[in-house]
């Protein structure tokens, strides 16, 4: 009796690995890039800090005024309300002379308090005499009351942030205020990519019948930008082996991981899994989960490397779920897919045998989330990443979805 050969259109494949499984192999082979390299402040957004960092100086590093209004002695307030203003202290040019009885000085937020003073008074708790004279007319006034205190935010040889911690905005402006100007962080992953297939032609080329543009490549591009990582193109190789070969020993020698698209599935043409089982070896090949089915892993060398099928939704779906998590295994960041639970608004047809990953929209009615379909779901169909917002997921065991079920999305814009 002939062996079946199953393919990206059968439903249930014996020879396919569950997501879970093919995710846990992802993280036992992919290892995190344990060398660094320094940068300064202005190039660290999104960089993966190698040690910890530790606060030089207090911030702020002097007492300072927390409103615009007046500083003066608290002492000198139990007994009188009216003040003489002898000065001003300015953000950059502090009051260097003496508070005497009775006197205050106008104050402006951020600007030095002078030693003598230990309260500030808002100006609209004041009335103005004439251009030297003040009177207070709050009755609830507290000692140090708006004055911010050196080291209140920040004290010296304090933990501000942790190796593995990531870079933000945020975290640029506070060591920034520590005038800390060079950081030690992971180096990046080198990600390295080729798209294959005879079919596809560059996108400056007229499109002559039965060919395709080369979407991969740019989707790919647009994908492994938004994650901050150093990225080699390797352009297109035909459908042979010679071609395939030179594109793989590049990518093994000059990055950390590499990616294919098309040639992975069953046709007499597909020949990165040949090229791949040659160089190194195959983890594994098929997942149950449509679109993407025909997902190559395994190791070229001591190259990671992915074989991600041919049709443009399910690059991006296997993107998503499998390269992603190694790419942040390499850089030493925290990745977790988050999804969320979600109404349906339409009923979903579906067959069991595998998870399913369907493109969607969410809102939020009467604050609850929905999610209906974008319609279409064939892994050739581009625009309907361009529609969507979400994925749905939909187990192996699942069949038919009905209008009101309860189910799991991913909001995919974080990440792709």
């Amino acid at each position: 009796m002939k062996k079946k050969i199953y393919s990206c259109m059968d439903d249930y494949d014996p020879n396919s690995i569950l997501i879970e499984d093919a995710l846990k192999k992802i993280t036992k082979i992919t290892k995190k890039i344990d060398s660094y390299e320094y940068v300064s402040l202005i190039e660290s957004h999104d960089r993966i800090l190698y040690e910890n960092i530790k606060s030089k100086i207090k911030v702020p590093n002097y007492n300072n005024s927390a409103m615009d209004g007046y500083a003066m002695r608290y002492f000198d307030i139990k007994k009188n309300k009216v003040f003489k203003v002898s000065g001003s202290s300015l953000a950059g040019s502090p009051y260097k002379g003496k508070i005497n009885k009775n006197e205050c000085i106008k104050i402006m937020t951020g600007a030095v308090i002078p030693k003598d003073c230990d309260v500030v008074i808002m100006k609209e708790e004041t009335d103005i005499i004439d251009k030297n004279t003040i009177n207070i007319i709050s009755k609830n006034i507290k000692k140090n009351q708006n004055i911010r205190f050196a080291g209140e935010d920040i004290c010296p040889n304090r933990i501000l942030l942790k190796k593995f911690d990531t870079i933000n905005s945020a975290a640029m402006g506070l060591l920034a205020s520590q005038g800390i100007n060079k950081l030690k962080v992971f180096k990046k992953p080198k990600i390295s990519f080729f798209t294959s297939g005879d079919e596809v032609i560059p996108i400056n080329k007229k499109l002559p019948h039965g060919k395709v543009h080369d979407s991969n490549r740019f989707t790919l591009t647009g994908m492994l930008t938004k994650n901050n990582i150093d990225i080699v193109d390797l352009g297109h190789a035909k459908d042979n082996i010679t071609d395939i070969k030179k594109k793989f020993a590049k990518g093994m020698k000059e990055s950390d991981l590499v990616i294919s698209t098309g040639g992975v599935s069953v046709g007499d043409a597909d020949y990165i899994k040949d090229v791949v089982n040659e160089l190194g070896d195959i983890n594994f090949w098929k997942v149950a989960v449509k679109p993407g089915r025909p997902l190559a892993f395994g190791r070229l060398n001591k190259t990671i490397f992915f074989g991600l099928p041919g049709n443009p939704v399910s690059v991006m779906i296997t993107f998503l779920l499998f390269v992603l998590p190694a790419i942040n295994i390499l850089s030493g960041k925290k990745y977790e897919l988050k999804t969320e639970n979600a109404i349906l608004k339409s009923d979903l047809k579906k067959r069991k045998g595998r998870a399913e990953l369907q493109r969607g929209i969410y809102n939020i009615e009467n604050d609850k989330k929905y999610v209906t379909s974008v319609g279409e779901q064939g892994s050739g169909i581009l625009s309907s990443m361009t529609k969507a917002n979400c994925l749905i997921y939909l187990p192996m065991e699942k069949g038919k979805s009905k209008i009101n079920d309860i189910v799991k999305i991913i909001k995919f814009n974080d990440y792709i």
